[in-house]
């Protein structure tokens, strides 16, 4: 049976170290995934030197499963990775032949799910005025004035044509170019089903299976301002994450 590796995992630790580790297309025998840390401290290029880099690294692989522990593929370098999957998240391991003398990470960290969001009336209210919370920063905020009151994201995610802003289970998503929040996105949702789904927002616009990503959707309009989309794994009919944005006409 799947131990339902799938989603997004994140790290953070001291000094100024962030992960995050995506998994995906899980099967009952592995699944890929994209690893990435990075330290936001910048150090010396080199001892004496006065150059500063931000140190980071990433490997995207495929890992076998076995149990609660799956093992990466091994890379050109000879570099593996053993993901443990126990209470806390998913423990990450790197064997010898990944380590880089000259950056200041590594993959041996711990990475949690976010704290889970909960759809409430609150939200069902919120969503109309294109946020997820009543005091939450919503469609249209400046990304300048999010980070100034939010601090430094929790991390960065690249999906799609976005850049995500993540803080616990909400990112803020804007394209290339522009200065504001044009996408909201919950990415630790409660564990919904589509029967749930339509208890509270009625019979979807439309309904069915993406084939890009291998999700099965539910669209809505609301209040013909936005959109809002829900996307479940297809096999255990769960919610696994949703997006508003402004509604536009084709």
């Amino acid at each position: 049976m799947s131990e339902n590796w799938k989603g997004d995992w994140f790290t953070s630790a001291n000094p100024a170290i962030v992960g995050q580790l995506t998994t995906y297309d899980e099967t009952e025998e592995g699944f890929s995934f994209l690893i990435e840390v990075s330290n936001d401290d910048p150090t010396p290029k080199s001892e004496g030197s006065s150059d500063l880099i931000v140190s980071s690294k990433s490997i995207n692989g495929y890992a076998n499963k076995d149990g609660s522990v799956a093992v990466s593929e091994k890379e050109d370098n000879g570099c593996v990775l053993t993901f443990q999957m126990g209470a806390q998240g998913i423990e990450v391991k790197e064997s010898v032949e990944c380590a880089d003398s000259e950056l200041t990470v590594d993959f041996n960290h711990t990475f949690s799910p976010t704290e889970t969001f909960v759809i409430d009336k609150q939200f069902l209210e919120s969503i109309k005025e294109g946020k997820f919370t009543p005091d939450g920063y919503g469609i249209g905020t400046s990304i300048v004035a999010l980070t100034q009151v939010l601090g430094k994201p929790d991390a960065h995610i690249q999906r799609n044509e976005a850049l995500y802003y993540i803080y616990s289970h909400t990112g803020y998503g804007t394209t290339a170019g522009e200065n504001t929040v044009g996408l909201l996105t919950v990415i630790q949702p409660e564990k919904l089903t589509p029967d749930d789904i339509e208890e509270l927002f009625g019979e979807p616009e439309q309904e069915g299976l993406n084939e890009l990503e291998g999700l099965y959707f539910y669209y809505y309009i609301i209040d013909n301002e936005y959109e809002l989309y829900f996307e479940f794994l297809p096999e255990e009919k769960t919610l696994l994450r949703f997006h508003l944005r402004e509604f536009k006409l084709m």
